[in-house]
């Protein structure tokens, strides 16, 4: 099969981005023995948008450690291309999402509730936003660093390619970005549902309803980002987003200030209205929200769907996996696009707008070989 976007870059060009055209595709899927080898070729070259030489300019990088591209740099380590990986690939378990996301995620609920049930403390908002949102930053870190070992262990989808860094002309953006996801999710939580005088609890059906909410924010997430796509208007403010071919982490916020507030404010919001959870639960769906949507970022070479909604939509067909948003980037351009969801397949399998996977295919996954 082979795609090739249609619609130059130029055509939407009203944001003051270089003029080029997109990178031509080829998504031909070759034979190897039954098994989809590791790599399938994408992009010839990164587009000259994307040029990252930052992380090798000392002036960038040396204020005593703390410039926030010091700490990037730090921890991106795609900085080349990386070793081609062949064979059938590992299995990202459940449980070891759960491991990791888990206990990070319920440390600001343990330490809200020994501060009300054993010293009758309750925290006000502005204390509470505080908390939440240096919790959110220190569980970016770690997630960050976890994505990297995942990588250099397993390797990369379309592995010949290496992954894109922040480029130098968005770096202000990026940091924009970054303190807008840390401090204003926990903000629009804490003035929507906290309750100061309420113990901190989630409750035995937790999983439920965290599902229901996770598909709902993917639903109002697929009509944006569809229309984003399909709407000549729209598309100027999704395009600097699509950039980036071979995405690593940090470029999850690589973004106009229009679809950096729908991502942080609107499509949280629109889920919120239709399926309200209380303050803690809704803080826990967030971070697992945060861990899929990071992880959709890497292109790591492992077969790796969520562990709220994989368990019920792999029956069923419907579950995301990485590939199907890092294909997304590779060949999608304006209208000529598909694989919408970020968090699952349900709409995407709904609607027809799925694109069938080729490395992450049944024969090309070792299901033994849980990580």
């Amino acid at each position: 099969m082979s795609t090739a976007p249609t619609s130059p870059a130029s055509a939407h060009n009203t944001t003051g981005a270089p003029e080029i055209a997109p990178p031509s595709f080829d998504m031909s899927i070759p034979k190897h023995g039954g098994v989809v080898p590791h790599c399938v070729e994408a992009t010839s070259l990164t587009p000259r948008f994307m040029t990252a030489t930052w992380k090798d300019d000392p002036e960038m990088t040396r204020f005593g450690g703390k410039s926030i591209w010091a700490f990037l740099n730090d921890r991106i380590r795609y900085k080349g291309p990386q070793t081609p990986r062949y064979g059938k690939m590992a299995v990202h378990s459940y449980w070891s999402q759960h491991a990791f996301v888990f206990p990070r995620a319920v440390a600001p609920i343990i330490l809200q509730y020994i501060s009300m049930r054993f010293f009758n403390y309750s925290w006000s908002l502005p204390l509470t936003w505080m908390v939440y949102a240096v919790s959110f930053l220190k569980f970016m870190d770690h997630m960050v660093n976890h994505f990297n070992r995942l990588g250099e262990q397993h390797g990369f989808l379309d592995g010949e390619k290496p992954r894109d860094n922040v480029p130098d002309i968005r770096l202000a953006s990026a940091s924009i970005g970054s303190i807008l996801t840390v401090t204003a999710r926990p903000l629009l939580q804490c003035l929507l549902a906290y309750k100061r005088h309420e113990l901190p609890h989630l409750g035995p059906w937790a999983p439920v309803h965290m599902f229901i909410h996770t598909a709902l924010v993917d639903f109002w997430f697929y009509v944006y980002h569809r229309a984003m796509h399909d709407v000549d208007f729209l598309w100027r403010f999704h395009k600097t987003h699509h950039m980036a071919k071979h995405p690593s982490t940090p470029l999850a916020i690589l973004a106009d200030p229009v679809q950096e507030f729908c991502d942080i404010i609107v499509i949280p919001l629109l889920a919120f209205i239709c399926y309200p959870l209380p303050f803690h639960l809704w803080w826990l769906t967030t971070v697992y929200l945060l861990f899929i949507e990071g992880a959709g970022h890497t292109g790591t070479r492992l077969y790796w769907t969520s562990a709220i909604t994989g368990p019920i939509l792999k029956p069923l067909g419907m579950e995301l996996v990485l590939e199907d948003h890092d294909l997304h980037h590779r060949s999608g351009w304006g209208k000529s696009s598909s694989n919408y969801g970020k968090q699952t397949r349900i709409w995407d399998v709904l609607f027809g707008t799925t694109r069938p996977r080729l490395e992450m295919v049944p024969e090309n996954i070792d299901w033994d070989n849980q990580v």
